[in-house]
């Protein structure tokens, strides 16, 4: 595992020596004194035998008493390479440009690097109006105990979806009428008592693709002669005449495609 790129300093003034001669394929390191080497547990960067033609900068991930883990991945940082030191080689806690720099690009990626402030086109803040796309939100939680307002057109939007879902059949009603003309825009049950014969039944407005009317028929008495136009038998055939003193129930969907309400019940009372 390759060294973090937001790197710790081991420690203020953690200043020794080497106690064992280091090779440069060690990968650990055995120190005189350990002192102010401890401040993140022995991890952070140090150099080694500065100032010397085997100065390397290496970054330790842990300390075992005086003893530094350098895996093979943190040595010969910032541009150098992993070299062999001798016994009483300096070792001492360091923070490089590296470093520096590292934390910078970082913060960058929050912050508005010209004023410090937070960069919202690249973090969300708990204030700032932002727009977020194609996030997903996973058991979000609305503070339910907040006011709520609404627009005029909202609160009518919503009163129109409401009545949307909880709307009852719309009946139309109407007696003895030789042409029996159903406005399927307003209409979603269409009653018919004392039917007069030869009664004519059509259909206008516009109708939707799979919408469902139910004609009713009250028969005074006298079986009548119907004709249907603009309806096609499809699972069941609507009455051509009325069983005298019978009440039938004739069911329908519109089928867009062939542009007709297609009957798919027809039931006389017992």
């Amino acid at each position: 595992m390759a060294a973090p790129k937001l790197k710790y300093s081991i420690g203020n003034a953690a200043s020794t020596t080497l106690s064992v001669a280091s090779a440069n394929s060690d990968t650990s390191m055995t120190i005189t004194s350990d002192t102010n080497f401890a401040a993140k547990s022995g991890e952070g960067m140090v150099l080694i035998d500065e100032s010397q033609a085997t100065e390397e900068i290496a970054y330790a991930t842990s300390k075992s008493g005086a003893v530094l883990a350098t895996p093979l991945a943190n040595r010969g940082l910032e541009g150098g390479s992993a070299q062999g030191h001798a016994i009483n080689a300096t070792v001492k806690g360091i923070l490089t440009a590296g470093m520096w720099n590292d934390l910078i690009d970082s913060l960058s990626n929050v912050l508005n690097a010209t004023t410090g402030a937070v960069d919202t086109t690249k973090v969300v803040d708990l204030t700032t109006a932002q727009t977020l796309t194609n996030k997903r939100l996973t058991s979000p939680k609305i503070n339910e105990n907040v006011a709520v307002t609404s627009t005029a057109t909202e609160l009518n939007l919503l009163t129109g979806v409401t009545a949307l879902m909880t709307r009852v059949p719309r009946v139309v009603t109407t007696t003895d009428d030789a042409t029996a003309v159903i406005d399927c825009n307003v209409t979603d049950q269409y009653q018919l008592t004392a039917v007069a014969n030869d009664t004519v039944f059509t259909v206008t407005g516009t109708p939707v693709a799979g919408q469902k009317l139910i004609v009713r028929l009250k028969d005074a008495g006298v079986a009548k002669n119907l004709t249907w136009t603009g309806f096609t038998a499809k699972g069941a055939t609507p009455p051509t005449v009325t069983v005298a003193g019978k009440t039938h129930y004739v069911g329908f969907i519109y089928n867009a495609t062939a542009v007709t309400f297609d009957c798919v019940a027809a039931i006389v009372e017992a």
